[in-house]
């Protein structure tokens, strides 16, 4: 056997093994699958979506993962309030780094829950919502399914704060 017929065979599987292990989820996309499956199962919805430009940004977000519960009927007839992260502390804003985004405010028992998480949640969770779209949180997966367990928490504690 000549060296050149090993060097053809070795690049041929190499042509085909390359692509092939592309193809394969790095170890952080499975995480992230498996935190997705996680919520699946205690019926929480995934999606990507936008957050709100705030007035201090000059390009529109990136989309962000979204975790939420579908809206219940007399969500549907709500408008929607939405607090944010705005990435500086300010004496206006709701608590601490998290201000409102538009007109509307949730009810005082929902206030109430949400300033009892806020204290406790990462960077990586960016704004909650609540109104005809459902209850939603943004977060960038970055923690493990001990913060997701936390957030699913949260989202049903303000689902049931509507009910």
């Amino acid at each position: 056997m000549s060296v050149w017929l090993v060097v053809f065979i070795l690049l041929a599987v190499g042509m085909i093994m390359g692509p092939i292990s592309m193809l394969r989820p790095k170890p952080g996309q499975r995480r992230k699958e498996n935190l997705r499956a996680q919520a699946a199962q205690q019926g929480v919805r995934f999606g990507l979506r936008k957050a709100p430009k705030l007035k201090t940004d000059m390009e529109d977000p990136e989309p962000t993962p979204a975790y939420y519960l579908a809206p219940t009927t007399k969500m549907q007839a709500m408008s929607t309030w939405t607090l944010m992260r705005t990435g500086y502390e300010h004496e206006g804003n709701f608590y601490r780094d998290w201000d409102w985004n538009g007109e509307y405010r949730p009810s005082a028992k929902a206030s109430h829950l949400l300033r009892e998480y806020l204290a406790n949640l990462p960077e990586s969770v960016t704004l909650i919502s609540q109104g005809e779209a459902g209850t939603c949180l943004l977060w960038n997966e970055k923690e493990d399914a001990e913060l997701l367990n936390v957030l699913i928490k949260l989202l049903k504690e303000l689902q049931a704060s509507v009910v």
